[in-house]
C-alpha cells in the first residue's frame, strides 16, 4: 500500500528492531548494519531511541496490518 512505503524497504531484521524499540526494547548487541541502516534513514536518533519518523512508519504497517486482516475476516468496508 502507498502509505507505507518507508517499512515496506525495510528489511526484516530492520522491521524487528523497530517492533523492539516500540515494546521499550533496546538495540543493545544487535547488528550493527541494521541499526546502522536505521540511523540512515532517520528511524532512530543518535541515543538509538525510537524517532518521531520510525514511530509513524511503525504505525502506518499496523494500520495497514490491521485493516488487512479486518477485511479479510469481512468486518471492514
Amino acid at each position: 500500500m502507498p502509505e507505507t512505503p518507508l517499512w515496506d524497504e525495510l528489511t526484516r531484521s530492520e522491521q524487528r528492531l523497530l517492533i523492539r524499540l516500540f515494546g521499550g526494547g533496546s538495540l543493545r548487541n544487535q547488528n550493527p548494519a541494521d541499526v546502522e541502516g536505521l540511523r540512515r534513514r532517520d528511524l532512530i536518533d543518535d541515543e538509538q531511541n525510537l524517532s518521531v519518523p520510525g514511530l509513524l512508519a511503525l504505525t502506518l504497517a499496523m494500520r495497514r496490518q490491521q485493516t488487512d486482516a479486518l477485511r479479510r475476516t469481512g468486518f471492514a468496508a
